[in-house]
């Protein structure tokens, strides 16, 4: 099955399963989307939320942060997204870029603006409104109704079960539905670059592999997607590159080959 013309993920992976990713050499040649450099970030109340995270990813890639609570993943990611100014919280140090311009500290409408999707943990769809609605709600969508019809019908395409669902209130989904209506909401947009706070947070495992294998279908066209996790899990499965994060900076990166069996499992930092 292919989805219909003018789709933007057009591959579906063999025998419904999750498709392991491209090795890494595959992607490491392809643009940076977005960098940070150095990066340190400092709360309303004086303390450090990271001290000094670098990271990158290239289009078509996708990367997984993972590490135990209070590592900086989701601050680290918020201050790529421009959602620090809000919290009162600011970057002190370093530089973040996106798609070559420097936008550190930029506002996140303007970073939305530039082609970034950003999927909260928390908060992420709108409980009273309706699937259908959720998505129409999603912003920068094109006016003419065919146009719009076709964008809505390669969100259903890439999650089935909300087409069956498309009239039914968001907050009673269950949470694997509420986080696939989260994710086409941000696709929707056709980002450039796709930012996930914990992806499977709370969510039975066998509701990981579509939620893995959508990403894997997205990245196909070239956008750039970060997944942020508490701990490794499947992203180890799906993920090009790897960043573990303890105690605001980075202790180690590389492809997921890296991590597997290593003294970082041991450590409890990689999940088993």
């Amino acid at each position: 099955m292919r989805l219909r013309h003018g789709a933007r993920w057009v591959v579906p992976p063999v025998n419904g399963g999750v498709r392991a990713p491209e090795p890494d050499v595959e992607t490491v040649d392809r643009p940076v989307v977005a960098e940070l450099s150095e990066v340190a970030v400092r709360y309303s109340n004086g303390a450090l939320g990271v001290e000094r995270i670098s990271f990158e990813v290239r289009a078509g890639q996708i990367v997984a942060l993972f590490g135990p609570n209070g590592a900086g993943k989701t601050t680290s990611v918020r201050a790529l997204c421009g959602f620090l100014r809000s919290e009162q919280t600011r970057i002190e140090r370093g530089r973040v870029t996106l798609l070559d311009r420097d936008v550190t500290g930029l506002e996140a409408h303007k970073i939305a603006r530039m082609g970034v999707s950003f999927v909260p943990e928390r908060d992420k769809v709108f409980a009273n409104l309706t699937v259908a609605d959720n998505l129409r709600a999603a912003g920068d969508l094109p006016r003419q109704r065919q146009a719009l019809h076709d964008r809505l019908d390669q969100v259903f395409e890439l999650f089935p079960a909300l087409a069956d669902l498309s009239r039914q209130a968001a907050g009673q989904l269950s949470g694997g539905q509420q986080q696939m209506l989260a994710l086409g909401r941000a696709v929707l947009r056709h980002p450039r670059l796709l930012v996930v706070d914990e992806l499977t947070l709370g969510l039975h495992h066998s509701l990981h592999e579509p939620l893995f294998d959508a990403l894997q279908r997205i990245t196909r066209n070239g956008t750039a997607v970060i997944v942020v996790d508490e701990s490794a899990g499947f992203s180890l499965d799906v993920a090009h590159h790897c960043y573990l994060l303890v105690g605001g900076v980075v202790r180690d990166s590389g492809p997921p080959e890296k991590f597997r069996g290593s003294e970082l499992l041991a450590a409890g930092y990689v999940e088993a």
